[in-house]
C-alpha cells in the first residue's frame, strides 16, 4: 500500500461557514493540528489520527474525516483535543483522497489531506446473489476453478421474429464437444474465459482464407484452431437487457471479428442453461449453454444395447434424418466415400438363419448379435458363436465359408473398447483391435452418419474393393 500527505488550506462556501459560524473570534493555525492516515491490520484498513497542539480556549468546535471513498465521521470535540479511529477501504482498486476539514469557531474552515492507494480490489464489494446471472454463470465467486458449460438444444440459426422458427440447425460435430469455463472475478461482473474446443471449430466461410486448411469457397467451414488462454468475459446492462461479451466465441465463429471478442444478448437464464442471441452482429445467430450432462444416445449415459434393425423398422426415421443419402435398408453398400448403400440395400429379415440357409445355404445368426456401449468406452460384444465379412477380407479371420463375395467364420465376440471422436462432418467411433459391428468389411472404424435414442447408421469404407457399407442399428427389443 502507498500513502502521501499534502497540507492544504483552502476557501469553503458562505454554505460552510454558514453551518459552523459560531460568532466566536477565537482561531487556530493550520500548524496546530495534524491529521494523519497509516496502514493497519491488513491492505484496505487505515488508523486515521486527529490532534491539536492548542489549549482548551482554542479548541475548534468540531471536524469531520472524509475518507475519499464516500464515507464521511463528523466529531464534536467536547474539550478532547485527540483522535483516533479505524476506516476500511471497500472499494475498488485506485487512488482515493482522504481530508481532515476543521472547522474553527470563528468560521473558518482548514483542510489536510492524505492520498491513499488501494493497489487490489476488496473482495467485500461483491456478495453473491444466487439469482444473479454471475452466480448463474460461473457458480459464485468462492467457485475460484468456475463452472464449466456446453453448447445445447437450442442453439440454431433462428428467425429473428420467431424464434422458434429454426433456420438452420448448426450443431456441427466440431463444436458439439466444445467446453466453456467462466471463472468468477470477486469484485466485479467479469472474470476468466477458457474455450476448450479439442483442436477444432466451426466459422463461417469469412474466415476461410485465415486458416491452412480452410475453405472460403463453401459457405462454413470445420478449421483447425486454437483458442486464446488469457481470455475474459464480462456482464453489462444497457437499456434494461443484460449482455455476456467474451474473449472469443460460442462454437460458431460468424466472422472475423468474433475471433476476438464476441457479445450475445441474454435472453434467458438458470443456473442450468443460458439462452443468448448474438449482439455484435445479425440476431438470428442463436446459442445456448448448459452445464447439465449432455445426453448421449450411444450409451444413455451409461450402458446401452444395440442390434441389428432386422425388419428396417427405423430405416425410414435414418432417412428422414439423412435426406442428402440414399439408403436402402438395415444394411447395404455404395461407392466408396460415399456414405450410402445406394448400390445393394437388405430387405426386412433378408439375413435372417432362414433366409440365409435356404437362399446360400448356410444359415446366418447375424440377428443374434448384441453391441453393447457403455460411457466409460468398454465395448461388448455378444454373437451365436459366428462372425461374417467379406471373403476379399479373409486373411483377417480364420476363413471357413464363402458364396462368392461373403464369408462366415468363428467368432464369438468378446470385451473390446471403443473411442467416439467427433471429426468432420460425422463423428467416428474407432473399435479396438479384432471387434466389428457384424459384417466385417475392413475397419475398425465407422462413421456415425446418424444418431438418435432409437436409431443409430453407420458407414464402414472398404478401400480394399473400393466400397462403402452402411449398417443400421436399434436398441435391443425394438428391430
Amino acid at each position: 500500500m502507498a500513502f502521501a500527505a499534502v497540507l492544504l488550506m483552502t476557501a469553503c462556501s458562505p454554505k460552510e461557514f454558514d453551518d459552523y459560524q459560531l460568532g466566536a473570534s477565537n482561531t487556530i493555525t493550520q500548524d496546530q493540528f495534524t491529521f494523519d492516515m497509516i496502514p493497519g491490520s491488513d491492505e484496505y484498513t487505515y488508523d486515521f489520527s486527529v490532534t491539536f497542539s492548542v489549549g482548551q480556549e482554542m479548541t475548534p468546535f468540531s471536524f469531520e474525516v472524509r475518507f475519499g471513498d464516500g464515507a464521511t465521521t463528523k466529531t464534536d470535540l467536547k474539550g478532547s483535543r485527540e483522535f483516533k479511529g479505524v476506516h476500511e477501504y471497500i472499494v475498488y482498486a485506485g487512488t482515493y483522497t482522504a481530508q481532515c476539514l476543521v472547522y474553527t469557531p470563528g468560521g473558518d474552515v482548514m483542510i489536510k489531506e492524505k492520498i491513499i492507494v488501494i493497489t487490489v480490489d476488496n473482495d467485500k464489494l461483491f456478495t453473491d446473489d444466487p439469482e444473479s446471472l454471475q452466480f448463474a454463470l460461473t457458480g459464485g465467486k468462492e467457485n475460484l476453478e468456475g463452472k464449466a458449460w456446453q453448447l445445447g438444444p437450442w442453439t440454431s440459426m433462428r428467425n429473428p421474429d420467431n424464434r422458434g422458427d429454426v433456420w438452420w440447425d448448426f450443431k456441427d460435430p466440431a463444436i458439439m464437444d466444445d467446453v466453456f469455463t467462466f471463472k468468477p472475478n470477486s469484485v466485479k461482473l467479469n472474470g476468466a474465459f477458457l474455450h476448450e474446443n479439442n483442436g477444432d471449430s466451426f466459422m463461417n466461410e469469412s474466415l476461410g482464407n485465415m486458416f491452412p486448411d480452410g475453405d472460403p469457397g463453401g459457405s462454413f467451414i470445420t478449421t483447425f484452431y486454437t483458442p486464446p488462454t488469457n481470455a475474459t468475459w464480462e456482464i453489462t446492462e444497457d437499456g434494461g437487457k443484460k449482455f455476456l461479451t467474451i474473449g472469443g466465441f460460442f462454437g460458431y465463429a460468424t466472422g472475423p471479428d468474433d475471433l476476438t471478442s464476441t457479445t450475445y444478448e441474454v435472453v434467458s437464464y438458470t443456473t442450468g442453461s443460458i439462452q443468448l442471441i448474438l449482439a455484435s452482429g445479425w440476431d438470428g445467430w442463436c446459442y445456448e449453454l448448459t452445464c447439465e450432462t449432455p445426453h448421449d444416445a450411444l450409451t444413455n449415459n451409461d450402458s446401452k444395447t444395440w442390434v441389428i434393425d432386422a425388419n428396417n423398422t427405423h430405416l425410414q426415421e435414418v432417412r428422414n434424418g439423412l435426406p442428402g443419402l440414399s439408403i436402402k435398408g438395415h444394411m447395404g453398400l455404395g461407392p466408396l466415400n460415399s456414405n450410402t448403400s445406394d448400390w445393394w440395400g437388405a430387405g426386412a429379415g433378408e439375413k435372417s438363419y432362414e433366409n440365409t440357409l435356404s437362399s446360400v445355404g448356410h444359415g446366418w445368426t447375424l440377428y443374434d448379435w448384441k453391441i453393447t456401449f457403455t460411457s466409460t468406452g468398454k465395448l461388448e460384444i455378444v454373437t451365436a458363436g459366428e462372425g461374417y465379412g467379406r471373403s476379399a477380407l479373409k486373411d483377417a479371420f480364420p476363413y471357413v465359408w464363402n458364396n462368392s463375395d461373403d464369408m462366415a467364420f468363428p467368432f464369438n465376440g468378446g470385451n473390446f473398447t471403443y473411442t467416439k471422436v467427433y471429426t468432420a462432418p460425422y463423428p467416428t467411433l474407432t473399435l479396438s483391435e479384432g471387434a466389428f459391428f457384424g459384417y466385417y468389411v475392413g475397419t475398425q472404424e465407422y462413421e456415425i452418419l446418424y444418431l438418435s435414442d432409437t436409431a443409430m447408421a453407420l458407414a464402414a469404407h472398404n478401400t480394399v474393393e473400393g466400397q462403402d457399407w452402411v449398417f443400421i442399428l436399434c436398441p435391443e427389443g425394438e428391430q
